[in-house]
């Protein structure tokens, strides 16, 4: 009895896992970016559907726009992965780091701030 709901709720995980793969639309390309089909490396063209699970490599200075849900993703990174870990990768890099520069305060910023105020101290 234990083996079959072990194997009944390993057979739900493994539907659920596939079920919910993601399909996108490649909306354009620029530069060297390929991704594997029968072990050979294809050409990623503009038009195409490629899932999470698709392994694709985006060589240096190359751009892949994927859409999906009606939302552009923008894949820059130069890298070999499946496009599942290149946008958590996008994800994670936009999250934390790239909204944190801007306003940050330093030295010269806060000077020119007081400056463009005019309160200096006589």
């Amino acid at each position: 009895m234990k083996k079959s709901v072990f194997v009944a709720g390993a057979l739900l995980a493994f539907a659920a896992f596939f079920a919910s793969a993601k399909d996108y639309e490649v909306k354009s390309v620029s530069g060297k970016v390929t991704y594997e089909q029968k072990g050979k490396n294809v050409a990623l063209k503009a038009g195409a559907t490629v899932s999470d699970e698709t392994v694709v490599t985006l060589g240096t200075n190359s751009k892949l726009v994927l859409t999906s849900d009606g939302k552009d993703i923008t894949l820059r990174t130069p890298k070999k992965a499946s496009v599942s870990e290149l946008i958590e990768t996008k994800q994670g890099i936009s999250g934390s780091v790239a909204k944190k520069g801007k306003g940050t305060a330093t030295a010269s910023s806060r000077a020119s701030d007081v400056m463009a105020e005019g309160e200096l101290d006589d």
